[in-house]
């Protein structure tokens, strides 16, 4: 099995996900600006969309949208929580954070940020809603430690990544309750992991 991932972006959730697991995939870099893979391979040749992260079964079936994926990653690893079942409180409160990473946080106001040629106006209103969706995250991690509750799950693993790009771009300087959150992550080996060994291929695999 294969994980299809680019440097610091979205993909390091599920990246966090297989280091924290053991789950046995093998890690395959990918560059999103020459849509290729490590060995040259060009990247629409594995998938159509062009876009991290891609899981690839021994059978060739592939597995995308950054939210699907950590829900699979999760499923093959269930004694450690990632994904509470979806019939409690838990689980449905996991799926709401992780669709609001994905489309508040991720789509809204990330992507207009990072993305070349968005016009200055958008990428401003962007910052400001940015602003706005982080101080509702720190309302709720004033309560409770991660995200959906007081277990690290997969919602925590993307927006993990989403408050490590926002400090990465200087877009805001964590105080309190989200500072704190940002410290219980930065405590976790393999969320630590994943961001030096993807800092290193950034430069290679951008």
């Amino acid at each position: 099995m294969d994980y299809f991932f680019s440097p610091l972006a979205c993909s390091f959730a599920g990246h966090v996900i297989i280091r924290e697991a053991s789950l046995p995939i093998e890690m395959q870099p990918v560059s999103l600006l020459r849509k290729q893979t490590k060995d040259g391979v060009p990247f629409d040749t594995i998938s159509a969309k062009s876009q991290v992260p891609v899981l690839r079964f021994d059978d060739g079936r592939i597995v995308t949208e950054n939210s699907v994926v950590l829900q699979v990653l999760a499923d093959m690893a269930p004694d450690h929580g990632y994904l509470p079942p979806r019939s409690t409180t838990a689980g449905q409160a996991t799926l709401e954070w992780l669709n609001f990473v994905a489309s508040e946080v991720h789509k809204h106001c990330l992507y207009p940020i990072f993305t070349k040629g968005v016009p200055a106006e958008v990428r401003a209103w962007a910052k400001d809603n940015l602003v706005k969706k982080l101080a509702y995250v720190t309302r709720q991690l004033s309560h409770t430690p991660y995200l959906a509750g007081n277990a690290f799950t997969i919602a925590d693993a993307y927006f993990g990544w989403a408050l490590m790009l926002t400090l990465r771009g200087g877009l805001l300087e964590p105080q309190g309750d989200l500072l704190a959150y940002w410290d219980r992550l930065l405590a976790r080996p393999a969320f630590t992991a994943a961001m030096e060994t993807e800092e290193a291929l950034f430069s290679q695999f951008a």
